[in-house]
């Protein structure tokens, strides 16, 4: 039996190592390596250790006086574009005139209801054929893959093909092993928090697990998969080196 009474207590505490920048340094070694494997499918895409330097890159590719069309993404809510776009004479079309039946006819929290069903086409028509479209990711997977759900389509539509330029931001935490990981994080990460963003107590909360539940409220009925850059598309992809949106 060892004589513990000489032994001075240790700190519990650890000051040796900063988990901040451990987590920083992690962060961009992944970060890195996807942008890698995402230029290597042919999109433009790039690294940034901060909101700071994403919001500056974001801004630079977005030409003055253009229109812009903004999926529900809080990883470009927290980029504070308002301002700025504001100074460039942009006009944004808000993700929330793009709804469904289901939020239409409920006045469901959180969306912006604007007029009648076609009034809100014709907004919906011009968000997807703006100059830029500005959407988030729910996952990227490190061979460089891009991963989105959606509930009404609008925001994967955005993301195909119409606009003149398309920009998908992530934090690094949307970074995934590979496919099936990615799948799995919109099952059990994404889908349920915007459940609870939107108020919306579905199986999967309850339960934690995805029962491919039949609900109208359910934000998970449409997924893309972007293997490569899309053909003949201006398509850049920014990750950011902090943990945001869901």
């Amino acid at each position: 039996m060892i004589d513990l009474s000489n032994f001075k207590m240790p700190k519990l505490k650890d000051e040796e190592y900063d988990r901040n920048s451990i987590r920083k340094q992690y962060f961009q070694q992944k970060g890195s390596a996807a942008v890698k494997n995402l230029k290597k499918n042919n999109f433009e895409a790039y690294y940034c250790n901060s909101v700071e330097k994403a919001r500056t890159l974001l801004l630079s590719l977005i030409p003055d006086d253009a229109i812009i069309g903004c999926g529900d993404s809080h990883t470009v809510f927290a980029l504070g574009l308002d301002k700025e776009l504001e100074k460039k004479n942009c006009v944004a079309i808000p993700h929330t005139c793009a709804v469904n039946n289901y939020v239409f006819e409920h006045n469901s929290p959180g969306w912006n209801i604007v007029g009648n069903k076609q009034e809100m086409r014709d907004i919906l028509m011009q968000y997807l054929v703006a100059n830029v479209f500005i959407l988030g990711a729910n996952a990227i997977t490190m061979d460089g893959q891009i991963i989105n759900i959606d509930g009404a389509g609008n925001r994967i539509a955005g993301s195909l093909y119409g606009s003149d330029r398309i920009i998908v931001t992530a934090g690094a935490n949307k970074l995934v092993k590979d496919l099936n990981a990615g799948l799995d994080r919109l099952r059990f990460v994404a889908a349920p928090m915007n459940n609870i963003k939107y108020r919306n107590d579905l199986a999967c909360n309850l339960s934690g697990l995805c029962s491919d539940c039949s609900s109208e409220k359910r934000n998970c009925n449409i997924t893309s998969i972007i293997h490569k850059r899309p053909e003949d598309s201006d398509f850049h992809v920014i990750i950011i080196g902090e943990e945001l949106g869901f």
